[in-house]
């Protein structure tokens, strides 16, 4: 009888960490459907996809693209339909932070000064439809950090 409460409570929990694990998957697999929905309409709209999931440790950019001599940073969210909240919405301060802080070692690691090249951040939102491809786009150009100085 002692052995069967460890056993139990090993069997919830490896159920729990087995759907945690199915949940987190499978938001990243929205999210990175999301991502190609996104960079797909960048290009058909004139951009260049110069990165994709920069990485530091100080925060992540979904995609940095050009055209017209600006560089976006671009934050891409994508939902499911139907979605209980705009994707738009759930781009916290904390998150553009991150973000804000990701552009400045991106720039420095490329040499960008201000007088090069206008910088800006973006968001795209995409909305996905189950078995369908493609999805809802819309772009929010300039979405943040307006007053924030990249340099």
């Amino acid at each position: 009888m002692a052995g069967a409460l460890p056993q139990l409570l090993g069997r919830v929990f490896g159920r729990l960490l087995l759907r945690a694990a199915s949940t987190l998957t499978a938001r990243r697999a929205v999210g990175a459907r999301g991502e190609k929905v996104a960079a797909a309409y960048l290009r058909r709209e004139g951009y260049t996809i110069l990165e994709r999931n920069f990485t530091t440790t100080l925060g992540e950019i979904d995609l940095i693209v050009f055209r017209d001599g600006v560089i976006a940073f671009v934050e891409v969210r994508s939902l499911m339909a139907p979605g209980m909240v705009d994707p738009l919405e759930t781009v916290t301060r904390r998150k553009q932070q991150r973000v804000i802080r990701a552009a400045q070692q991106y720039a420095a690691l490329h040499g960008l000064a201000e007088e090069d090249v206008e910088l800006r951040f973006d968001v795209v939102s995409v909305l996905l439809q189950e078995g369908k491809r493609g999805g809802e786009v819309r772009h929010v150009v300039g979405a943040f950090g307006q007053s924030a100085r990249l340099f």
